[in-house]
């Protein structure tokens, strides 16, 4: 007979090997919850956000500049390749956040190093304000169409207002806003796909687009490939934090992971591909809106004032976008003041859970939005917002590291995988090639420079990765004092979550040493349980 005691006061020496893990706890132990924020979001909220989140003004705009510079195959075969990273990313996040209520950054400095967790969340937060920044410039444009009387810093002061007083409510209201502009994103795009396929199809007299079927080029070969990807899809991991029900919402989110990823990227990349050419000179030449390939096929479709309607989308999706952004800069701000990585200041609240200092400090940034206005400032503008490219790839290869260190740990602790609410598909394969893409597409991130070689945009490009293993080793050398943690010490009790109480009646797949299943007696503040 095995006994074995819940202890969720410090790290456990020995296994525990039982589902009664997630079962002793009636609150969410993990630290940073207890600072003060409500868990608010609703499982329609995380689905939907989950779903059109990724749905930014890239789809309307950037992607025009990518099919320009990749053509259609290259369009395709680069949203392909980051597909893959993304499902199998993914799948990763849902394993370890459908048991542990820590955004990745926070898993990572309890099973890789602490110092390893704390760049992922200064990388992570760098990413979002620059995302802030590039937002702003896109919504002042959009709303230029509409009228060129109200000066660029007056849209932006009056927005920068607006979004300051609407982030400062609770939670749900964050939650509620991006639900119904997620349902509009998610219309509009649907409606387009409809457009596009009775267009190629022939379906609009006299007017037929300008690309063929057969006009499928790869323009400017892996040069013209490697610059099409983007990122932001892995927020989710801190949007469990503030879920209500995060056991259903995280691996509903996840498995919905592969329709978005055919809907979003491969139906646009598609769908561009078959209505617009890739040398069509308003790509490149018209001013931002027209640049839109939804704007030239329809437009070429006998519709000329077609460019009122995608700029309005334009607007709710940076509304939208910029909304997102200040969420996920300020939440993981929060996290890495709390957890010791940082300034403690940040972790301060308002009486709704809100982490205000956060959301200001972040939200500041928005002003270099006006650099890209100036014609002296353009330059430290574009480095500023382009610095997130390889951030992004950085970030996604560290959450397959922190996974595969994850399973190493739990395995050696004696946890049995069959407990885990959400097992990530393919394990271990699937993080090799994680890391694998991962690796690769952060190096070729900045392919396009090499021909000709500009060692501007080189440095530019590729800045972030060594300081990614400067602020690391600076981290555990000279702040923390420790490196890589031992699979034994890992910590597996601060952060799980207590919605998971029904586990304890789970069969476990522990044997004796004779190969027979062992006795299992679950000792709990309320019961004993025998597992055979």
């Amino acid at each position: 007979m095995l006994n074995i005691t819940q202890q969720a006061s410090h790290i456990p020496v020995e296994a525990e090997l039982s589902s009664a893990f997630f079962s002793d706890e009636n609150q969410r132990i993990d630290d940073v919850l207890e600072s003060g924020l409500k868990a608010g979001l609703k499982n329609r909220m995380i689905n939907l956000i989950a779903l059109c989140g990724i749905i930014g003004p890239g789809v309307f705009i950037g992607m025009g500049n990518a099919l320009a510079s990749g053509g259609p195959v290259g369009l395709l075969v680069g949203f392909s390749i980051v597909g893959i990273l993304i499902f199998l990313m993914m799948g990763s996040i849902g394993e370890m956040n459908a048991a542990f209520d820590q955004n990745f950054a926070i898993l990572g400095s309890k099973y890789v190093s602490k110092g390893f967790g704390a760049t992922i969340a200064i990388f992570y937060v760098v990413i979002w304000i620059t995302n802030i920044i590039s937002e702003y410039t896109s919504l002042t444009a959009a709303l230029e169409t509409y009228s060129s009387t109200v000066p660029t810093y007056g849209w932006y002061l009056i927005f920068w207002f607006i979004f300051t007083v609407f982030q400062c409510l609770d939670v749900s209201w964050w939650g509620e806003a991006e639900y119904i502009l997620g349902f509009l994103k998610l219309a509009f795009l649907s409606g387009f796909y409809i457009f596009a396929i009775i267009y190629a199809a022939g379906g609009i007299k006299d007017h037929k687009p300008n690309n063929s079927f057969g006009n499928f080029p790869l323009k400017d070969g892996f040069k013209g490939i490697a610059s099409v990807f983007y990122s932001g899809i892995e927020g989710i991991s801190v949007i469990a934090a503030e879920a209500r029900n995060p056991r259903k919402a995280i691996p509903t989110a996840v498995r919905s992971t592969i329709f978005r990823v055919f809907f979003v990227y491969f139906g646009l990349s598609i769908f561009y591909g078959v209505t617009v050419s890739y040398n069509d000179p308003f790509l490149t030449e018209a001013d931002k809106v027209m640049r839109s390939p939804m704007t030239i096929a329809i437009t070429e479709a006998g519709w000329p004032g077609s460019k009122y309607l995608v700029t309005t989308m334009i607007w709710i999706t940076c509304f939208s976008s910029i909304n997102s952004a200040i969420y996920f800069a300020s939440r993981s701000l929060f996290t890495w003041s709390k957890a010791g990585f940082g300034p403690k200041i940040f972790t301060t609240v308002n009486k709704k859970g809100v982490p205000y200092v956060a959301i200001h400090s972040c939200h500041i940034f928005g002003f270099l939005s006006i650099l890209s206005y100036s014609s002296g400032s353009t330059v430290v503008y574009s480095y500023i917002v382009s610095v997130s490219g390889v951030a992004s790839f950085i970030v996604w290869t560290s959450i397959s590291v922190t996974h595969l260190r994850f399973r190493k740990g739990w395995i050696a602790q004696g946890y049995s995988v069959d407990v885990l609410p959400f097992q990530a598909y393919f394990f271990p394969w699937s993080n090799y090639v994680g890391i694998f893409i991962g690796i690769v597409l952060t190096l070729v991130q900045g392919w396009s420079c090499f021909k000709p070689f500009d060692y501007k945009i080189f440095i530019d490009d590729y800045i972030m990765l060594p300081l990614f293993f400067i602020i690391w080793f600076c981290y555990d050398f000279f702040y923390f004092k420790k490196g890589i943690i031992k699979p034994m010490e890992m910590d597996f009790h601060t952060g799980k979550r207590p919605d998971l109480d029904d586990n304890v009646g789970a069969e476990l797949d522990n044997y004796d040493a004779s190969g027979e299943k062992a006795d299992v007696i679950i000792h709990t503040s309320s019961s004993n349980e025998k597992l055979t």
